[in-house]
């Protein structure tokens, strides 16, 4: 028998009242009640099932990726191939899998990627110092330099920004290396808000550390939901180290990517040994009607401190029969546990009542039993090891926690910049506009999560500013991403990617909608492709009046390839990037780096005005070993590299206006030193084509982007020597988009860190005929404004500005402004 701080006596499994409270097993009449509860409530439980998975792994695309690799310094061949990593996730039985290799998004271009049992979710281990998991974006996430005297998390914020932009989840990895010790407390780097989650259980490091910072954290205001993570980089370690082992659950509302990540970002999970292992989920009541409204991960703002006597937490423990339940409320293990329990069956409920102590308040459950070491760096000493454990439940009164720093970000900047909001509802995502305009009407298209699901949607803007009604034109798939538009008089063009909820294996293809009133109205959707690979990125453009010209990149055979179709001319899309590309299948069983699949994405189109088409895109065929992070070195040589980024660089293909052939790429960047990614392009007045690009230094991390631009005046068959665009050597810039001026001029839009307040904000430049392209000029005031388009005198890009919160704001919304 044990007596704790809030005097409850634990005899046995069954907890018995030691001041007058009851602390209640659950049994049969408990479920009853919740039943009849459930039914007059106006609140319902929380809808989803439990999912299984990782949230960090690594694979031999990680310059480390494999016990070869990194025991000699990156000069032995690898032994983890993608589809090894997956198949041991498989074989463990997980629902879910990224694979987060370091710095580099490289991993999701092989063609290995690819499962019909698990959900392969996008990811990353981004940054240099502290890392982070990024799950859900969709290219490598940018680590820049801190310009000189700012606070050391600067680019950390922006990074969380940048990844949030993308309604992408941001995970602290290994907290106790990068943001705290245990001598010393937490770093500048812990007062970075808005993470998504935090390892709590990292096998490679010490738990017990990162749950101290954990709760550090929590009790300073910030909300993040707990997760695991194997850290598995060597296939010697299978069996003890496997992904998912630890487990990271997810509470998901649908079993689907989007699905998935909105429950890691919501921090609706739990962590347990393996699959097999303990299990245990801690759910809330807190006003006592018998519905358990709440679980962890989950916040809930009550009125008044003094909760009903009926409030009551539940812990349900599943496979921990013997082992050690404990019961936490904040602040934490330095007070000892509210409650302690050992399960004497396989699966257990109890049911806690609770009180609130303070303003913002947590609950928490864990189980512990001997055995081996919970991590690599725990204390092997340790009666009882860590094997399981919950997020929180947080509850506050009256008003949401606010975090409470050591290092406060500075204020945002208040000026208006008279944007309007085109797309998008508080507290929901929309993200990845593009724009076309037309005698003063701007077609704007978006990409929106909702209840789970990724939709593409239509808004009409008329010249005076009114906007007809949103059109969702992804006919009710829940996978619908990427849309690009096109404009020409009364003829709208919408093209995106889409799998139909098919993501398992993920095969998306491209399909069209055509509007011929201006955007009132869209002709049924028109499937472009049939791959058995995935068609991804698609960019449109209009050819004349009534023929539209579209371009993505497909891995149908393998490597990645950009294709062109001129829409009603074309029987068949064209490969452009395939001539010149040498593709092997390497001997993966010796070395799993010896593949090479160079790949091309990521394609922008620009029309002539005598109709030739010329079609741009990243591509990664002059690297000595494409997709590869660092380099495998000659025998008898150093290796070098490390987890530096592929030499990518700029080339583009030709459509003659008098035939329908393309000529051979060409390159534009030409830069052997940089990996140059994501260009624009846009024809200017003098029908000279321009195209534009976000460059860096072959360096992994602390490097900053920065802009490039050059000039074909042949057709696009000849570039000029490339030219720095708004260069601030302080200043992350990236995502340039290009369009034709009112003057005739290009136009280009960007969004960068040089403000002030550190957030990310839309620049432009105009190319002038004789003093080149002119000083940037800042464009967004208020919050974040990421993901700029440009086109026909407006520009729309998605922003955070009306969030409320620094922290657990998901509001990222589309606005328009007339430049």
């Amino acid at each position: 028998m044990e007596l704790n701080r809030r005097r409850f006596m634990v005899v046995g499994g069954t907890a018995v009242a030691a001041a007058g409270l009851s602390v209640e097993q659950a049994a049969a009449q408990a479920a009853t009640a919740q039943s009849t509860a459930s039914a007059q409530s106006k609140k319902a439980a929380p809808r989803g099932e439990w999912l299984a998975g990782e949230t960090h792994a690594h694979d031999d695309h990680s310059a480390d990726g494999s016990l070869p690799r990194q025991t000699s310094k990156q000069a032995l061949p690898g032994n983890l191939p993608v589809s090894d990593q997956i198949g041991e996730a498989e074989r463990v039985g997980l629902d879910f899998l990224p694979l987060t290799d370091h710095r580099t998004y490289d991993q999701h271009w092989d063609p290995q990627w690819h499962s019909s049992k698990l959900l392969l979710i996008p990811g990353e281990e981004a940054n240099g110092s502290p890392h982070a998991t990024v799950l859900g974006a969709v290219d490598t996430i940018v680590d820049g330099a801190n310009p000189p005297g700012s606070a050391a998390f600067r680019h950390v914020q922006q990074s969380i920004w940048d990844a949030h932009a993308q309604d992408a989840s941001w995970g602290t990895a290994h907290p106790d290396d990068g943001e705290y010790t245990r001598e010393a407390g937490p770093n500048d780097n812990a007062s970075a808000q808005g993470v998504n989650t935090v390892e709590v259980w990292n096998v490679a490091s010490d738990p017990d550390a990162e749950i101290d910072y954990a709760e550090n954290r929590w009790n300073k205001g910030f909300r993040f939901g707990a997760v695991g993570a194997s850290d598995c980089h060597f296939r010697e370690v299978w069996g003890k180290a496997s992904p998912g082992q630890p487990t990271t659950w997810v509470f998901a509302a649908e079993r689907s990517v989007r699905g998935i990540l909105d429950a890691i970002r919501a921090g609706r999970t739990a962590v347990s040994a393996t699959p097999q292992g303990a299990f245990v989920t801690i759910e809330a009541d807190v006003d006592g009607d018998g519905v358990f409204e709440a679980i962890g991960g989950d916040e809930v703002i009550v009125r008044d401190r003094r909760l009903p006597k009926k409030a009551r937490l539940r812990v349900r423990i599943r496979g921990g029969a013997g082992a050690k339940v404990l019961v936490y409320a904040s602040p934490g293990r330095t007070a000892g546990p509210l409650a302690t329990f050992t399960p004497g069956s396989a699966d257990q409920t109890y049911l806690v009542p609770f009180t609130l102590d303070g303003t913002h308040n947590w609950f928490r459950a864990e189980v512990r039993a001997p055995g081996d070491p919970s991590g690599v760096d725990a204390d092997p000493t340790l009666p009882d090891q860590l094997r399981a454990a919950t997020s929180p439940v947080f509850v506050s009164l009256k008003a949401p926690a606010v975090p409470a720093p050591e290092i406060a970000l500075p204020l945002a900047e208040t000026r208006d910049d008279r944007a309007s909001l085109v797309l998008g509802e508080t507290g929901e995502f929309a993200g990845f506009a593009d724009v076309a305009g037309h005698g003063g009407v701007a077609h704007v298209v978006a990409q929106v999560h909702r209840d789970h699901r990724t939709s593409v949607v239509y808004r009409r803007v008329e010249s005076h500013g009114h906007s007809a009604h949103t059109l969702e034109l992804s006919a009710g798939s829940p996978t619908a991403c990427s849309p690009r538009v096109a404009a020409s008089g009364d003829d709208v063009w919408v093209v995106w990617q889409d799998s139909r909820g098919q993501e398992r294996p993920h095969r998306s293809q491209i399909f069209l909608r055509h509007s011929r009133n201006g955007g009132r109205s869209f002709e049924p959707a028109v499937r472009l492709t049939d791959t058995q690979g995935r068609a991804i990125h698609p960019a449109v453009s209009v050819l004349d009046g009534r023929h539209a010209v579209v371009a993505w990149a497909d891995n149908d055979g393998g490597a990645f390839d950009v294709y062109a179709q001129v829409i009603g001319v074309d029987e068949a899309p064209v490969n452009l990037s395939a001539p010149g590309k040498t593709v092997t299948a390497g001997t993966p069983a010796t070395d799993a780096r010896s593949p090479r699949y160079p790949a091309s994405l990521f394609p922008a189109i620009a029309v002539g005005e005598d109709k030739s088409v010329v079609v741009t895109w990243q591509d990664n065929r002059f690297d000595p070993d494409p997709l590869w992070t660092g380099h495998t070195p000659p025998a008898g040589q150093p290796a070098g590299g490390g987890t530096d980024p592929d030499n990518w660089q700029i080339v583009a293909s030709v459509r003659d206006a008098k035939g329908r052939d393309w000529t051979t790429p060409v390159q534009v960047s030409a830069a052997t030193d940089t990996a140059d990614r994501h260009p624009a392009i846009a024809r200017d007045r003098d029908g000279a084509f321009v195209i534009m690009w976000e460059t860096k230094k072959l360096q992994s991390s602390g490097a900053n982007l920065s802009l490039r631009a050059c000039r074909s005046a042949d057709g696009g068959r000849t570039w000029s020597a490339s030219e720095p665009v708004g260069l601030n050597p302080d200043a992350i810039s990236q995502r340039p988009s290009l369009s034709q001026g009112s003057d005739g001029s290009v136009h280009a839009v960007w969004y960068d860190t040089r403000s002030a307040d550190w957030r990310w904000k839309l620049f432009t430049s105009r190319l002038d005929r004789t003093r080149g392209w002119t000083a940037p000029v800042q464009l967004s005031t208020l919050g974040n404004g990421t993901f700029p388009s440009a086109g026909d005198g407006f520009v729309v890009f998605t922003s955070d500005r009306r969030a409320t919160r620094t922290q657990r704001d998901g509001t990222q919304q589309i606005f328009l402004l007339r430049v």
